[in-house]
């Protein structure tokens, strides 16, 4: 019995060492950026000139700047979060400039306007009536949710 178990045991560590030896030689001891070459002086300096340009106002130039610091270095979470708040500010500031924004030609929700006549479009049916309430059975007075 003792020599069975210790041959399931001898089994299962060659197994593990396997494994292991066959994960250390697959994984590179360092990973290649794919003939990417990061640039973190770049982006130091891009991100500087972004964030006086977000300072000042200039949300237009500043995503610039944050782009151009996330291409230099796209590992740079602060320049990305940059990259995204002046996107989102830059959006805002088109919008208050223009005063509305048209996404789709759909029309809004709740402005359904009537086709003219003879256009061939046709208006949507109006809406099924309620279905009447069963009379008799079992109501349900407080629902506990299961």
């Amino acid at each position: 019995m003792q020599h069975m178990k210790s041959k399931k045991t001898a089994v299962v560590l060659g197994i593990v060492l396997a494994l292991a030896l066959g994960l250390a030689l697959a994984v590179p001891a360092e990973v290649k950026t794919s003939g990417y070459k990061i640039d973190k002086q770049l982006c130091a300096t891009n991100l500087r000139y972004g964030r006086q340009a977000f300072n000042r106002g200039a949300f237009s130039d500043a995503k610039g700047y944050f782009r151009q610091a996330v291409q230099a270095d796209p590992m740079n979470t602060k320049a990305w979060a940059y990259y995204d708040l002046s996107i989102m500010y830059d959006v805002a500031d088109q919008v208050k400039r223009a005063g509305t924004v048209k996404v789709s030609g759909a029309p809004l929700p709740g402005s359904l306007q009537k086709a003219p006549a003879g256009s061939g479009t046709k208006t949507p049916p109006p809406p099924p009536p309620p279905a009447p309430k069963a009379s008799g059975g079992a109501i349900v007075e407080d629902d506990e949710g299961c």
